[in-house]
């Protein structure tokens, strides 16, 4: 599957494969089995779909509007760029989801678990 450069989508969902497939092949390895196997890896197929299906037809509607001589497709369009332009809050809402992804990340894109820091004892 190829993406065009928008909004980095291809980078995006490249570095989240790469995070995800890593995560499937260690826990694989973790169980003693052979990640080469198909079932070893449909966590991996599993885990990735829904992310892939949702910027794949993301990016294919926006690609047909921009095609699109229709006219209520054009307003609708030029409607959606004028509130993405507008509305802060809804363009850091598509910006963040754009980068990061509304399901779970992967293990190795998750933060680290925050440490705590020793109380200390007052005397």
């Amino acid at each position: 599957m190829c993406f065009p450069p928008l909004a980095a989508q291809g980078l995006n969902l490249s570095l989240r494969d790469v995070a995800a497939l890593v995560q499937t092949v260690e826990d694989a390895r973790s169980r003693g089995e052979d990640f080469g196997t198909v079932e070893a890896l449909e966590p991996y197929a599993a885990a990735r779909r829904g992310d892939i299906s949702l910027r794949t037809n993301g990016v294919d509607l926006l690609n047909r509007s921009l095609l699109s001589e229709f006219a209520p497709v054009d307003l609708m369009r030029s409607a959606g760029f004028f509130a993405f332009a507008a509305i802060g809050p809804l363009r850091r809402a598509l910006m963040r989801e754009g980068v990061l992804t509304h399901g779970d990340l992967p293990r190795l894109m998750q933060p680290p678990p925050r440490r705590k820091t020793p109380s200390r004892a007052h005397a």
